[in-house]
């Protein structure tokens, strides 16, 4: 299951809808939810998913979230030029171990690209170290 896949399910289901309801809806088979659901498709085209936020009612909030989801579930994207070749390997590294990294793995990389993440709260932090 994808992030997109889960996030459709659990909203279908917060509307009560079964997936023939809600692909009547959208103008599309009902084996297509289910395969967008358990992840067996990749995330619909930008015009399906706003007959999407229109057929589930989507607020402010959940669209929010349905675009989150979106992204996190790309099966593949376009590297930036301009890259480093350690970027070009570090890729290539971790493409090769998806799948079968751990959670402990995962958390570790997720925190290390946060401390290069300039957040308001990391900019609090860093300016109170340097005033003490």
């Amino acid at each position: 299951m994808t992030p997109f896949g889960l996030f459709l399910e659990k909203i279908r289901r917060s509307r009560q809808l079964q997936q023939k309801q809600l692909a009547a809806d959208l103008g599309v088979q009902a084996c297509y939810i289910s395969a967008l659901e358990k992840g067996r498709k990749a995330p619909p085209s930008k015009q399906v998913l706003e007959k999407l936020i229109m057929a589930l009612g989507l607020d402010g909030q959940e669209q929010a979230a349905l675009w989150e989801s979106v992204e996190q579930s790309q099966r593949s994207f376009q590297l930036p030029e301009g890259m480093m070749l350690t970027e070009y390997r570090m890729i290539n590294e971790l493409r090769k171990r998806l799948g079968r990294l751990s959670e402990g793995q995962v958390t570790l990389i997720l925190d290390v690209l946060a401390l290069s993440t300039p957040t308001p709260a990391n900019k609090q932090r860093n300016a109170r170290r340097i005033d003490m």
